[in-house]
């Protein structure tokens, strides 16, 4: 079937051309105008030499230019693929070989790692920069949008065709190429959309855009059904509830870091942020006791998703008048979920074993990892991902923790979530992360490292004293390390790889 993602902007151009896109700062586009401006990126590239089939990467902050290039990318038959802006010359250089891209359009400010490395990409012969005047050899954006034209006559792409590459954060290894098509893309924000917005809500994506979440969920989603989307560059508290105060948006979507920090706002009490109806998190589990001072310090109702790149980024969700609490839904559409035993059996609900997925949102697995992708992408379409979950009568899933991060205590299993939601009680911790070290009697144990609240003090017997009386003995921390901060992905993941990385002299 003929079939473009960027037909969800065009559709809506013809129906509502006036109404207000993108909310950037004091910047608004209309869908006209980026219908427009979408048009004249997909035909300015092809102008740069570019060809159907060619990737073209995107390494750039969280900016309408973002949209607007990855739309103008498949519009044009190319394949788009979205580099993680906090990522740095070594990490840049693997993906754009990996996926060997032709092209690469780069905002000002990382424009020098670009140019630190273009020795090393075989295949990259144009560099385009946005906002500012190219180093070197290359073409600004500007340039290749007035190339454009304000019409284009789109490609005869199809649903199967290859729509844009995503990378994993890498877990165990070097990041893995996700290759998602036109219909996965297309399919996932839609019926998202269909779950959670109307066509007169005002979303505020506090997530990166340049993570799935934030991207085809997000922005993706609300466009779908001709509602208006706020672009944040940079997620900061306190400048995020004074752009709701002033933006009114209806719902919010972010991570719980975020949650955690907004609610910390010793001036929250005094906002109006009341225009909220409802507010969306995913990428790691929330605490059931953060989503409850969401509701009851925000006001606002909240909803849940869950999903992985690999599943183009939403396999379950459920609206927030659905929503159960610890749960991050159904399977959304066609998606079908079960949680399965490590002989692959699939296991009653209740039981507790690894979360399994099938559907249109299950993508076409690793770019050049025949090997990875058939670990993972098993039979009948099921994709096994790594999330241990269980299932309630109903068919809602509640996710325990990822397989990789479960700590074997002597046999015993330990999920560093499941103790890090306990730990959260206590009132001087503002956030942690528990990782497995190694232990000389049961091979692992678990280790707390802990962000402090402001101007407070503790000690790890204080810590352990607290742990004791709430938790099995083995789930209590044997170490207890005291952090500046957690270090956290921008899609607000604990980055436990690299704490766990020093502990076992990975590092």
């Amino acid at each position: 079937m003929n079939l473009n993602m960027s037909r969800t902007v065009s559709d809506n151009a013809r129906k509502i051309p006036d109404k207000t896109a993108i909310i950037f700062e004091d910047r608004r586009i209309s869908y006209a105008e980026l219908d427009r401006l979408i048009n004249r990126m997909a035909s300015g590239l092809p102008a740069s030499g570019l060809r159907e089939g060619d990737v073209v990467s995107l390494y750039l902050p969280s900016l309408p230019e973002l949209i607007i290039a990855y739309l103008g990318t498949v519009r044009a038959g190319l394949t788009v693929n979205v580099v993680n802006a906090m990522l740095r010359k070594q990490e840049v250089a693997y993906i754009l070989n990996d996926c060997a891209s032709r092209a690469v359009i780069v905002d000002a400010g990382r424009e020098p790692i670009i140019e630190e490395v273009k020795g090393d990409l075989e295949n990259l012969d144009t560099k385009i920069v946005l906002h500012g005047e190219s180093q070197g050899r290359g073409l600004t954006f500007e340039a290749v949008m007035a190339a454009g034209s304000d019409e284009f006559e789109m490609p005869a792409t199809k649903g199967s065709d290859l729509c844009h590459l995503m990378y994993t954060s890498g877990t165990t290894g070097w990041p893995k190429g996700v290759m998602a098509t036109h219909l996965n893309v297309w399919h996932n924000s839609v019926n998202f959309g269909k779950v959670h917005f109307r066509s007169d809500d005002t979303l505020m994506v506090a997530t990166p855009i340049f993570h799935c979440w934030g991207l085809v969920n997000g922005t993706f989603g609300t466009l779908s059904r001709g509602g208006t989307v706020i672009t944040v560059e940079r997620f900061y508290p306190e400048k995020t509830l004074d752009a709701i105060e002033r933006l009114r948006p209806t719902a919010f979507q972010g991570v719980p870091p975020m949650y955690n920090l907004m609610l910390k706002d010793p001036k929250l009490g005094e906002r109006d942020i009341s225009s909220v109806v409802f507010c969306l998190s995913a990428a790691t589990k929330m605490p059931e006791s953060l989503i409850g001072q969401i509701e009851q310090n925000l006001g606002w109702r909240y909803a849940e998703a869950w999903g992985l790149t690999e599943v183009t980024c939403v396999g379950t969700t459920a609206p927030y008048t659905e929503t159960r609490v610890g749960s991050c839904g159904k399977g959304m559409d066609d998606a079908q979920v079960k949680v399965i035993d490590q002989g692959g059996n699939a296991l009653p609900p209740g039981r507790r074993g690894e979360l399994c997925c099938r559907g249109t949102c299950v993508t076409n697995g690793y770019l050049n990892r025949p090997e990875a992708t058939a670990e993972v992408f098993i039979e009948d379409g099921w994709f096994r991902s790594g999330d241990i979950a269980v299932m309630d009568e109903d068919g809602y899933a509640y996710i325990v923790d990822r397989v990789k991060d479960m700590i074997n205590v002597g046999g015993e299993k330990v999920f560093p979530s499941e103790v890090e939601d306990m730990m959260l009680g206590h009132p001087k911790i503002k956030d942690l992360v528990i990782v497995g070290i190694p232990d000389e009697l049961k091979g692992e144990a678990p280790k707390a490292f802990i962000e402090l609240k402001e101007g407070v003090k503790a000690t790890a017997e204080e810590i352990v004293a607290f742990c004791k009386p709430i938790m099995a003995p083995y789930k209590v921390p044997v170490a207890v390390e005291f952090i500046a901060e957690v270090p956290r992905s921008a899609a607000g993941k604990a980055l436990r790889k690299e704490l766990r990385a020093k502990e076992w002299g990975e590092a």
